[in-house]
């Protein structure tokens, strides 16, 4: 997922010495205020898709550039940097602590899948949420292999549409991912601080590693 795309500050497997910086080693420790840079990473990339879907000229580009634009014009206008910048990073925080930890710890793929439906569920971990606080913070999120699967499906409805593809992984020799809330966050940090003790590895694709076990050496 392009949007989990956050070296070099942060590594999810052991890089070539080229690729290597001194974050990785740190990153155990840094992943928190790393973490709070996504909202901004995204809002640059947001404007950076809607300049690239203008030049190919794609339909509706334009307006939803402008949209885009009104969004963010409504935001600074009526609220003062004292709200809306640390809000920013908060929202990354929070949003990179639920979304992170449901792409990164399984299965990566330097190449494309031609099975696209097995390739979701070989790299997409659901969260078991044991609460309605937490349910109500993950908003959806924690359904991450049915948003991958149905991206235009209403979240509402995921519920409804778990135990259908959890059959259609029983009868079709898939595993179906998903951990507890804190589960799930404690393997991902365990992948960072894995991953920043790990030697670098020479020749490793500039990208991540093909699965779990690849991310920490090569066979």
């Amino acid at each position: 997922d392009g949007d989990m795309a956050v070296g070099p500050l942060l590594y999810t497997y052991a890089p070539d010495p080229s690729d290597d910086t001194v974050f990785r080693k740190l990153q155990p420790i840094t992943f928190v205020p790393t973490f709070a840079l996504l909202k901004w990473l995204w809002t640059f990339r947001s404007f950076q898709v809607g300049v690239e879907a203008i030049e190919e000229q794609r339909p509706q580009a334009k307006q939803e550039f402008y949209s885009l634009m009104l969004h963010f014009g409504l935001l600074l206008t009526f609220f003062p940097p004292a709200v809306w910048i640390p809000a920013f990073f908060f929202s990354g925080l929070l949003t990179a602590l639920i979304v992170t930890p449901t792409h990164q710890n399984d299965t990566f793929f330097t190449q494309t899948q031609t099975d696209w439906v097995t390739a979701q569920f070989q790299s997409t971990r659901n969260a078991v949420l044991t609460n309605p606080f937490s349910t109500w913070i993950w908003g959806g999120m924690q359904y991450q292999l049915e948003h991958h699967l149905f991206p235009a499906m209403p979240r509402s409805k995921y519920p409804e549409l778990r135990p259908l593809v959890q059959k259609f992984a029983s009868e079709n020799g898939l595993e179906y991912l998903e951990s507890g809330e804190v589960d799930i966050l404690k393997i991902n940090w365990e992948l960072y601080r894995d991953v920043a003790k790990a030697d670098p590895i020479l020749g490793a694709p500039h990208g991540e590693m093909t699965t779990v076990n690849d991310k920490l050496a090569v066979n």
